[in-house]
């Protein structure tokens, strides 16, 4: 699922003229997409030049954002509760960012991260001398 940072979107319209469905509009300067016109082909996701874009797979995540963007329209926020209310978005993004480090690190080849913490296969430095460093000693 797709979904615009208004924040980040200057309307520049690049993405409504990539879009293959028409499924991209300004509306006050800042690009909608019409979910149901979506088909998540992503031209728009990779056409933005202010990356404000962004792309969504995870279904409980989809619920998390649709939450958080339902109680940010709902009503004007008091001074009391803004901390309240970004606290799901932020949660939602900060689950994002662990997700791509953990995609980002099995994909190089490095192992599953966490293979690694299950299993504690990481070796420590010098594990397979016995425990100890191996020094070379300067000939002269």
């Amino acid at each position: 699922m797709l979904y615009v940072d208004e924040n980040r979107c200057s309307g520049c319209g690049v993405c409504v003229e990539v879009c293959p469905t028409g499924a991209m509009s300004l509306r006050g300067g800042v690009a909608v997409i019409d979910q149901e016109r979506c088909t998540q082909c992503e031209a728009c996701f990779h056409a933005c030049p202010e990356q404000a874009i962004l792309s969504v797979s995870d279904r409980s995540l989809v619920a998390e954002w649709d939450r958080a963007a339902a109680m940010a329209t709902s009503a004007p926020p008091r001074a009391s509760s803004i901390a309240a209310r970004a606290a799901p978005a932020l949660a939602a993004t900060l689950v994002f960012i662990v997700l791509d480090i953990i995609d980002r690190k099995t994909a190089a080849g490095g192992g599953s991260y966490t293979q690694e913490m299950t299993t504690g296969s990481r070796q420590s430095p010098g594990a397979g001398s016995g425990g100890r460093r191996r020094r070379r000693r300067r000939g002269g």
